[in-house]
């Protein structure tokens, strides 16, 4: 949920980032770099295995199974490739794209190494009772009796304010007091886990080729900070000192996983590619849905926000940094997408075969050859919720227009994201000839799903799919540490 601005080297100005700074002035950032998604699980299931919104099997939070969706046996993993290719391979952090029992679970997809949460609701707690090792729970018993009751009300209460009551309470030295754990001392943040299990697989095979995908939960809501830090007197609200303070907590840990590297004299023959899963929530500071922040303004220009595929919800905070191979300094305009980056890893380990699937690797760019480098003819996404089933959003990226639709019955919006970010002139009648290319694009791109409701399908077809799902039953998810769901964003 980290915005595009997030990052002080992106611009954000009233906070710093040094560590994540540091990679990125160092390696190359990417102005014009795209998550999967405007959410969760579905930009993480195009990170995985390199198809676009319009084929890939996860394409929302929730299908009409009425769950977490999972990835099934067939679909082919950028971790299922490194591990043929002779990597060690780990997640440590938040899954979200196969519930346990199901064929989707990370240690059933290719990973040597799965630790932390397989059910993405379970992540919005940060003192879990337990996090998933390779399909097994790992009780914590040091965090039994947290309550979510504060941060979930909070959620669920629009424009709540700063109601002391659903606030996380911190003492004088600005730590978090965990509400309902008997000893809040011994309670065990779950991002502090997901780190040290990290820096476990690495020390573990400094000997072998390895590949981690380090999914970290910060800064997700709902906003629960382990320690406020230097910004506990900052002259802003709890929230925002909150999501500063997650935030500073994720950019330490960077930087120890850096040193890490730097010990074990592995930084020179390692990548570290680092961005967002999707735009910012602006409900964590009490904002009405995509409505700009004013004091850290961390989406950028771009309008939306998370929940929403246009640019303000895809545009990711996205730097590779490779020392001694990638140049220092640099910076690319060459748009790209999560589903890049499965062939992308797969042409560093030297994968010679791929399956097919919709990515381009980007390895020309990084390594300072743009000339070599492939272009996609356009970027694609798109956007069905079981919640609003007649919303049936397309985004296309081509060349410098941003193009958007509600559904294919309605007419494009078309901007020209390069001159007009903040997309307020809409040239659909100024371009008729890029609109009608456009479109056929929408066409083309989007195939037909067996769970999930995609552009242009009927209400017959979206029950027809609701009724199926009733016979093919998700496996429960849990709100964490037990709690029901409150009425409320789905975060």
């Amino acid at each position: 949920d980290m915005g595009y601005r997030d990052l002080s080297v992106f611009g954000q100005q009233a906070r710093q980032t040094p560590n994540l700074d540091k990679l990125a002035r160092n390696g190359m950032i990417f102005h014009h770099a795209y998550a999967g998604a405007a959410m969760c699980a579905a930009s993480r299931a195009v990170l995985m295995t390199g198809m676009h919104l319009g084929h890939a099997r996860v394409r929302e939070n929730a299908s009409l199974r009425g769950g977490q969706d999972n990835l099934n046996d067939s679909d082919i993993t950028v971790a299922e490739v490194l591990k043929r290719a002779g990597y060690k391979t780990a997640i440590t952090g938040k899954w979200g794209i196969g519930l346990p029992g199901t064929a989707g679970e990370p240690h059933k997809q290719g990973f040597d190494l799965a630790y932390g949460f397989y059910d993405q609701a379970m992540a919005h707690g940060f003192y879990p009772e337990y996090l998933m090792h390779n399909g097994q729970r790992e009780l914590l018993p040091q965090n039994e009796g947290f309550k979510m009751e504060r941060v979930y009300k909070y959620g669920a209460t629009p424009m709540a304010k700063m109601t002391p009551d659903l606030l996380n309470q911190y003492d004088a030295q600005g730590r978090n007091i965990p509400d309902g754990v008997a000893d809040p001392a011994k309670a065990s943040y779950s991002q502090d886990l997901i780190h040290a299990k990290a820096m476990q697989f690495v020390r573990a095979n400094q000997a072998n080729p390895f590949f981690l995908y380090y999914a970290t939960q910060l800064p997700h809501g709902p906003l629960i900070a382990k320690d406020l830090g230097k910004y506990k007197d900052a002259p802003w609200d709890i929230k925002h000192k909150e999501w500063a303070a997650m935030i500073d907590h994720l950019d330490r840990h960077v930087g120890e996983l850096v040193a890490l590297l730097e010990e074990l004299k592995l930084l020179d023959n390692t990548i570290i590619l680092f961005a967002s899963d999707n735009g910012y929530e602006p409900n964590y500071f009490n904002l009405k849905r995509y409505d700009r922040d004013e004091v850290f303004a961390n989406n950028g220009p771009w309008p939306g926000g998370k929940f929403l595929a246009r640019e303000g919800g895809i545009r990711t905070p996205m730097f590779a940094y490779w020392r001694g191979r990638i140049k220092a300094g640099g910076s690319s305009d060459h748009p790209t997408a999560f589903y890049d980056f499965l062939p992308t890893a797969a042409e560093l380990a030297g994968v010679k075969r791929l399956h097919k699937n919709d990515g381009i690797s980007i390895v020309p760019t990084l390594l300072g050859k743009p000339k070599q480098q492939r272009q996609h003819e356009y970027l694609y996404w798109e956007q069905c919720t079981v919640a609003q089933p007649t919303r049936h959003i397309q985004t296309v990226r081509y060349g410098d227009y941003h193009a958007y639709r509600e559904h294919p019955t309605k007419p494009l919006e078309l901007y020209d994201i390069v001159r007009d970010p903040e997309c307020k002139t809409n040239l659909f009648d100024s371009k008729p000839a890029v609109v009608k290319k456009i479109e056929a694009y929408m066409r083309a791109a989007s195939t037909p799903n067996e769970w999930f409701i995609t552009p242009g399908d009927t209400p017959e077809q979206i029950k027809a799919k609701k009724d199926r799902g009733k016979l093919n039953p998700l496996p429960p998810q849990q709100r964490a540490n037990g709690m029901t769901p409150l009425p409320g964003p789905s975060y």
